[in-house]
């Protein structure tokens, strides 16, 4: 029997979005997006650019990505706001 995941969440840390629920959803073509951890020494953090983002069809996907710790998986607020998370900071919920 295969394990499959039913959520990936995050609890807000900071601010105002602090306590708050973060959920892994959808964009508007079904996928779930991921960033590729990039760093340059010159330019600091390039994590959030469009040329590291990652599509994947499924959170099993997703939470596999995310156990290489080389991906930060973008998260959702009922209010809409958006936090990448990284595979020690998020809660995986299988079923």
């Amino acid at each position: 029997m295969t394990v499959k995941v039913k959520s990936i969440t995050a609890i807000g840390t900071r601010g105002s979005v602090k306590g708050k629920l973060f959920v892994a959803k959808t964009d508007s073509q079904g996928r779930y997006v991921l960033n590729k951890k990039a760093s340059s020494p010159v330019k600091g953090n390039k994590t959030n650019r469009a040329i590291n983002k990652v599509y994947v069809s499924s959170l099993c996907e997703a939470a596999d990505l995310l156990a290489t710790e080389n991906y930060l998986i973008n998260l959702i607020s009922p209010e809409g706001s958006r936090a990448l998370r990284e595979f020690k900071k998020v809660k995986i919920e299988r079923v």
